[in-house]
């Protein structure tokens, strides 16, 4: 299994497998904010931040 690289300030590339993996960082991604939308393949998905500290990725 690959090794999962954390810094505030960038997106990290890690290795998982023979599989190139970005990995972001919440805060980056939220900005502040408690939800984000994510254009997929023409359709719109809300990630969200829950009460309980945890993310939730609905349709």
């Amino acid at each position: 299994m690959g090794t999962t690289h954390r810094h505030p300030d960038t997106t990290v590339e890690t290795t998982r497998g023979d599989t190139s993996v970005a990995c972001l960082n919440s805060h980056q991604l939220f900005a502040g904010r408690k939800e984000v939308l994510i254009q997929h393949n023409g359709q719109l998905y809300r990630l969200r931040i829950t009460r309980q500290n945890k993310l939730i990725l609905t349709k």
